[in-house]
């Protein structure tokens, strides 16, 4: 039973290696283009001349924008630094990909209260972190999509609910909210707000570019 603790805190680091730059380039544009879209419509009040409820409406869907993009960016980093700092063999993230990772937690995990869960919960994971060219979608798109899309977890409430089992069930793995505190934030909330945040960037692109227009032509 020892070794499973110790394989889930590989896992979690294999993640973070792997997630940390595609995520931290997917916060970045996201992280611009709401701020811009909030700053704007911020502009937008200041410059009114006479207020309406249009644009406090453009203000608040502003801020809704912002508000999974600020969410997401806490909890990566706070995954990031838990799962960097969990103890455990560092060299196993190191030898070993996610996937691999993946299917050894199965393993050990087999017959364990919620292994079925944790097994397509992986099992999701792992296929989206197929070869990019696979299938017609791309980058955090085919993420999403195959997590919460269709496939393997079915619509999101289901999938949502799977999650939830899975991350009591390995919570429970791998010692408790101590032995592994990267598995305290409800990862629920952190599938929601990464695609809020993948959502924000086509989105807050589209409304700032519509309040600079309005701005411009004021």
């Amino acid at each position: 039973m020892s070794a499973v603790p110790e394989s889930i805190d590989a896992l979690a680091r294999g993640v973070g290696r792997v997630m940390r730059l595609p995520t931290l380039v997917l916060v970045t544009l996201a992280s611009l283009a709401s701020t811009v879209a909030l700053v704007l419509a911020v502009v937008n009040v200041l410059t009114s001349p006479s207020l309406g409820a249009g644009e406090f409406v453009v203000l608040a869907l502003a801020v809704l924008l912002a508000a999974p993009v600020v969410a997401f960016a806490i909890r990566r980093r706070r995954w990031l630094r838990l799962s960097a700092s969990s103890t455990g063999p560092v060299v196993t993230t190191e030898l070993l990909s996610p996937d691999d990772l993946a299917d050894r937690v199965e393993e050990e995990m087999r017959g364990q209260p919620g292994a079925e869960d944790v097994r397509v919960v992986l099992d999701a994971f792992t296929e989206s972190q197929l070869p990019a060219g696979y299938g017609q979608r791309r980058g955090a798109g085919r993420f999403v999509g195959r997590v919460l899309g269709s496939g393997r977890l079915g619509v999101a409430g289901y999938a949502l609910t799977r999650v939830e089992k899975a991350q009591r069930a390995l919570l429970v793995a791998a010692g408790g909210p101590v032995r592994a505190p990267y598995l305290k934030d409800d990862l629920r909330l952190s599938a929601l707000a990464l695609v809020g945040t993948v959502l924000a960037v086509p989105l807050a692109s589209l409304l700032a570019i519509i309040l600079a227009l309005v701005l411009l032509t004021a």
